[in-house]
C-alpha cells in the first residue's frame, strides 16, 4: 500500500495500547482524530487493547498515537510495515533506539552531544562505581516518567532501583543536573521554540506532569536569543543522530553555567491540545489541526521516499 499526501482520505487513529501510559494515549488519540476531522479527513479511532491491531477495510494511512512499550520502541511499526501500511513519525529502527534511553545516550555521546554522566544497572545489579548524589532513577524503556526517581541520599538508591524494575529489568542511575528543564518538538528539518518547565513544587515526575496546575509552561521560553539557539542545536542534534523522521520532542536540561544536557528523544509525544509540542507549534504560529496535518503530510513523503527506495531521510 502507497499513499500521496493528495489521496489520503481515511486515516486511522491508534490509541490507548498495552503499556502504562494507555490513558494518556487514548487522550492524545481522541484529540488527534478530533484536529483531522476539522481538516477533512474520514477518521477511524482504534482503541489498541492488545499487543496486536487490526485495522477496518479502506484505511489510507495510520496516524500512531500509541505512547510507550508497543507503539513507540518499534513494534507496531514493524508490524505495518509487514501488511505495508503507511503510518506517521518515526521508522521501526528510530523508534527502538529513541524508546531505549541506554542505547539512545551511547549515540549522543559518540556523537559528542552533552548527556548526563550514569550507568545502566541490571535487575539485581549494583553500580559499578558509586556516583555522586543526587541521581536520577529510571527505567530504560518507559516514558512519561514512569518508575523514576530522584534521589537525593544514599540509602534511597535501592529503593529507588525496586521501583524501575518493576517496569524494565534495565535501568539508568543518571547524574542530577542542577538548573532548569526545557523540551524542544521537532518538526520536520527545524526546531521549534523550547517550552520551559517549572513544575509548582518539587521535580517534574509523574504527578507534577498529568495533575492539572501542578506546573507551569512558559513558551517561548524565558531565555535570551543565543540560549534558545544552543537549546534548540542540541535537540535537532539529538534527533537527527537516532535518525528521527518527521516530528519528535527532545527534553533538555540546561545546568547553572548555561550548557544544554540531552535527556531523551520522544518519538510520539503527547499530542492533545494542551500537550508541549502543540504548545510549542502554536507559538511557532501553527495551530493544532495545522499541526496534526503537518505530521500526516510529513509522513506521506517520508513513505513515498522509502517506496520509492530513496530511503528513508528526516523530514
Amino acid at each position: 500500500m502507497s499513499a500521496t499526501f493528495s489521496s489520503i482520505r481515511r486515516v486511522a487513529v491508534l490509541m490507548g495500547g498495552p503499556s502504562s501510559e494507555r490513558e494518556v494515549s487514548l487522550r492524545t488519540g481522541a484529540a488527534v482524530a478530533g484536529a483531522l476531522r476539522t481538516l477533512g479527513y474520514d477518521v477511524v479511532e482504534v482503541d489498541v487493547t492488545a499487543r496486536e491491531v487490526v485495522l477496518p477495510e479502506g484505511i489510507d494511512f495510520v496516524f500512531l498515537s500509541l505512547h510507550g512499550t508497543f507503539g513507540e520502541d518499534g513494534t507496531v511499526q514493524a508490524m505495518l510495515e509487514a501488511r505495508g501500511v503507511p503510518y506517521t513519525g518515526c521508522g521501526v529502527a528510530a523508534s527502538r533506539l529513541a524508546f531505549d534511553k541506554e542505547a539512545s545516550k551511547e549515540l549522543f555521546r559518540a556523537a559528542g552531544i552533552p548527556t548526563p554522566a550514569g550507568h545502566c544497572v541490571l535487575r539485581g545489579g549494583s553500580l559499578p562505581e558509586p556516583m555522586e548524589m543526587p541521581v536520577v532513577v529510571k527505567p530504560s524503556k518507559q516514558g512519561s516518567t514512569v518508575g523514576m526517581s530522584f534521589v537525593f541520599e544514599e540509602k534511597d538508591l535501592e529503593p529507588a532501583l525496586r521501583k524501575a524494575w518493576e517496569f524494565d529489568e534495565h535501568v539508568l542511575v543518571e547524574q542530577f543536573i542542577k538548573g532548569r528543564e526545557f523540551t524542544v518538538g521537532i518538526l520536520g528539518k527545524e526546531a521549534l521554540p523550547p517550552v520551559e518547565i517549572v513544575p509548582k513544587s518539587g521535580f517534574y515526575d509523574y504527578d507534577n506532569k498529568y495533575t492539572a496546575g501542578a506546573t507551569d509552561y512558559y513558551c517561548p521560553a524565558r531565555i535570551d536569543e543565543e540560549t534558545t539557539l544552543r537549546i534548540q542545536r542540541a535537540a535537532l542534534l539529538a534527533h537527527r543522530v537516532l535518525c528521527c523522521q518527521v516530528y519528535s520532542r527532545v527534553d533538555v536540561m540546561l545546568d547553572e553555567k548555561g550548557r544544554p544536557f540531552v535527556l531523551e528523544v520522544n518519538t510520539i509525544p503527547g499530542m492533545t491540545a494542551t500537550s508541549l509540542l502543540p504548545k510549542a507549534a502554536a507559538a511557532a504560529g501553527i495551530d493544532f489541526p495545522g499541526l496534526c496535518g503537518r505530521i500526516l503530510e510529513l509522513s506521506a513523503a517520508a513513505a513515498a521516499h522509502a517506496q520509492d527506495g530513496k530511503g528513508k531521510e528526516t523530514l
